[in-house]
């Protein structure tokens, strides 16, 4: 999507967003039990966090021992939020190796002075409305990233049959649903937020990396976490059609 339909989107509606996310959801076990997974051990990494919102993932990242991380959201209601909560009451920062930058992700111009180990985004790609947005996201991801190094990010399914999707079930279960408009646009809803997304096919997702200079790229299925398998039943309507999937990539040495 353009910067500037983003940056609305969140801006104006940060609070709705903010309630959403700390609330308990199980959506929550959905989306961090394969992302934590494929990204593995990110202990003394250098890590570029993509559309980092309030900072939620960045601040794992850094929990998990991260060497620094900076976030980066087009939002400055969001960044002002995610540098919030990365301060004690005193004004110390819990994270003294965690900051944070308001940027855009379709940037062709940003570049960091030294390209990161990890680059992570909580969603990304579908705010791009159309393929020429997408694709410099793609080259923003690379342009950071080192020789060697590796990009992740969960992402909307490019298989995921929306008209399958019961709304009432989504919000009852999960909190928030999805509303057609016209695809590929559709927008995500939840509490009084309404974001816009497009929904964009694996071709062209994978067309966008490589002419980036991406390779081994790799689609994964959303899953459970073993300790949580109680809840397989009431959740196969989700999982056997998932709204969104893992998806990550490697940069060559």
């Amino acid at each position: 999507m353009s910067g500037n339909d983003k940056k609305a989107d969140y801006d104006n509606n940060a609070d709705a967003y903010r309630r959403w996310s700390v609330a308990d959801n199980v959506y929550w076990l959905v989306e961090q039990t394969r992302y934590f997974e494929v990204l593995g051990s990110v202990r003394d990494l250098n890590i570029l966090d993509l559309a980092c919102g309030e900072g939620r993932i960045s601040r794992i990242l850094m929990r998990q021992g991260a060497r620094s991380v900076l976030g980066t959201d087009i939002s400055v209601e969001m960044i002002e939020r995610a540098e919030a909560q990365n301060k004690t009451k005193d004004g110390r920062l819990v994270y003294p190796a965690l900051r944070y930058e308001v940027v855009d992700a379709c940037s062709e111009t940003f570049t960091l002075d030294h390209p990161v180990d990890l680059v992570t985004a909580m969603y990304l790609f579908h705010y791009a409305p159309n393929e020429d947005a997408l694709n410099q996201m793609c080259r923003h991801v690379s342009r950071n990233l080192k020789p060697g190094g590796r990009f992740v990010v969960y992402t909307i399914n490019p298989e995921c049959d929306f008209s399958r999707l019961d709304p009432d079930l989504l919000k009852k279960t999960f909190g928030f649903y999805y509303r057609v408009v016209a695809p590929p646009h559709y927008e995500l809803v939840f509490d009084k937020l309404t974001v816009n997304m497009w929904h964009w096919g694996k071709a062209t997702h994978e067309e966008g990396l490589e002419r980036a200079g991406l390779t081994n790229i790799q689609w994964h299925s959303l899953c459970l976490p073993a300790s949580h398998n109680e809840l397989a039943r009431s959740l196969k309507w989700y999982m056997d059609n998932p709204s969104c999937i893992v998806l990550s990539a490697d940069k060559p040495s």
